[in-house]
């Protein structure tokens, strides 16, 4: 199976079982980072990152280097805000098995996803050696992506279902110009 139709047959899965079911429209679907499956973006004799499978219309773009990560969806998601944008302690979004997980938020226009915002999980390391997790929400438009909030999955005991409020309401709104912020309790990861 192809790279790019795995998220699709998710999506396809996602919806119809959704449809099946007799319940509200889907409002979130995962797809997965593999480094592995992604393709290098080069531009002249410099590697900028990698660009992975997302949702269609909307790649990902991820770039790691000296601790950090910086992860960008959509059109050109190089060039996006986000893809400058990161937290200031050592980071990455990849768990032990080296994937990653994008979660999106987005409405069916035309019988296709539109995402307007994204949630990621990120594993942060402060310069004490304390380890954490935080949820970085995104938000996303056929213009623009920018981190919006941040959420200490570790000092929050339903971290998701705030980033997934965030999501819904602050993503959509927001403003890029806006420095992100943390939302609900903080302190037990290093951010």
């Amino acid at each position: 199976m192809g790279r790019s139709s795995w998220p699709l047959m998710v999506l396809g899965l996602v919806l119809w079982s959704g449809a099946a079911a007799g319940i509200q429209p889907v409002k979130s679907l995962f797809t997965s980072l593999d480094l592995s499956q992604c393709d290098v973006l080069a531009e002249g004799r410099e590697t900028k990152g990698r660009v992975c499978a997302g949702l269609p219309g909307y790649p990902v773009f991820v770039a790691e280097g000296h601790g950090e990560t910086f992860l960008s969806v959509g059109p050109d998601a190089h060039k996006r805000q986000a893809a400058r944008q990161t937290l200031r302690a050592h980071n990455t979004v990849f768990d032990k098995s080296r994937r990653g997980t994008v979660e999106w938020r987005f409405v069916v226009r035309n019988q296709q996803p539109v995402p307007y915002a994204t949630i990621v999980r990120y594993f942060t390391e402060g310069a004490d050696g304390g380890t954490g997790e935080v949820l970085v929400v995104t938000r996303v438009t056929d213009r623009e992506t920018c981190h919006v909030a941040y959420v200490d999955a570790l000092a929050n005991a339903d971290a998701i279902v705030l980033a997934r409020k965030l999501a819904d309401t602050v993503a959509r709104r927001a403003s890029c110009a806006a420095d992100p912020v943390v939302q609900g309790a903080a302190g037990r990861s290093p951010m």
